[in-house]
């Protein structure tokens, strides 16, 4: 029987189980638009904190991290991180009054980011240190958002205090509409490997739908979480950086013979099989992603902004291939569109030495 299905959000139908994690500095607009249309059934924004929009009066410093694509990526949804109840109230009222980023489907709240600079805020996963206070956000967050809320959170702070289960049972007595939880502890941050067992006493807690995030890399990781732990989808992180094809590789080994659910317009691609493996991307592909990335994000940020922030993109999306290491220190420099096809030519040209197709 596939396990990919459709999920019910709230008011929110998706078409499939399998999203996109947020990711800071990752999950910009044309990364998200590239994995919605190869097989993610809801991609999310960067985390935003509700504070900076509060005391953004024009959403102008905002406004890039927010950006939003309802006609080619819908269903998306915005996520924000804070801590104070207040906060969270502005800043979605600021949300809900601009024309576009008000067709966001989902609000997700972002309770487990571990990065020091937002912890010692109180803010991220330190919020899992302080259910109350987590409590009053989502309340609040519920009855302004006016679409369905949803939490993202850890397994707990550390080993001595994993408290996933109640904090999703406070989530969905609160008004949550859904959870994701990564299956680590803050104090593990991205390192070591995920405990997916305590996933299972999280989904028997609650009775809304949840992702499980973490150590999913392929397909066969997906189907053994979702059996194994019993919950609704997965969400990918990581592992699509540099490479959103693990879409619809996933997609083949939860059931689906179809790369994914595409947005109208979108053109799904043909799922090659370079040197054996189903779904992987041939040369090719990647040079032809790598070639739209830079361009999007280019024409969307200018050229020096965007070109500046495609760098990072472009070393995820060499990682494995023939001479990576020495095109990855030519990524770090690349300064206009002039520079990125050049990048792109050579390596693409080495890869055919290779006989990498």
């Amino acid at each position: 029987m596939p396990l990919l299905k459709s999920i019910r959000i709230g008011t929110v139908t998706l078409p499939g189980n399998l999203a996109l994690a947020p990711m800071a500095g990752v999950t910009d607009l044309p990364f998200r638009r590239i994995c919605r249309e190869l097989g993610a059934d809801l991609v999310c924004t960067e985390l935003v904190s509700a504070r900076g929009i509060r005391f953004d009066r024009s959403l102008g410093r905002a406004l890039s991290l927010l950006e939003i694509d309802p006609d080619r990526e819908a269903p998306v949804a915005i996520q924000l991180f804070g801590g104070d109840p207040e906060d969270f109230r502005y800043a979605i009222d600021a949300i809900r009054s601009h024309p576009v980023l008000d067709r966001c489907d989902l609000l997700d709240l972002n309770m487990g980011c571990p990065v020091a600079k937002v912890v010692r805020n109180g803010d991220g996963a330190a919020l899992m240190l302080d259910p109350a206070r987590a409590e009053a956000v989502i309340r609040v967050a519920v009855e302004a958002a006016g679409r369905p809320v949803t939490v993202k959170f850890r397994l707990g702070w550390d080993a001595a205090r994993r408290n996933a289960a109640d904090f999703a049972r406070m989530c969905r007595d609160a008004g949550a509409s859904a959870i994701t939880v990564h299956a680590r502890t803050r104090d593990q941050m991205y390192a070591g490997k995920a405990d997916w067992t305590l996933l299972a006493d999280v989904v028997r807690a609650v009775d809304i739908p949840v992702f499980g995030n973490g150590d999913v890399r392929c397909g066969e990781d997906a189907v053994r979480m979702i059996r194994e732990t019993g919950v609704c989808g997965v969400a990918v992180g990581r592992a699509a950086m540099g490479d959103p094809w693990v879409f619809r590789r996933i997609r083949v080994a939860l059931g689906s013979e179809a790369p994914g659910a595409y947005p109208p317009d979108a053109h799904p691609p043909e799922a090659h099989s370079p040197e054996g493996h189903p779904g992987m991307a041939s040369a090719e592909e990647r040079a032809a992603m790598m070639r739209r990335h830079a361009a999007e994000t280019a024409a969307r940020l200018g050229e020096a902004r965007g070109i500046r922030e495609m760098r990072a993109h472009l070393g995820w999306y060499l990682r494995g291939s023939a001479g990576a290491s020495a095109f990855r220190g030519i990524a770090v420099r690349v300064e206009t569109l002039s520079d990125v096809e050049g990048l792109v030519a050579d390596w693409l040209s080495v890869q055919r030495e290779h006989g990498r197709r």
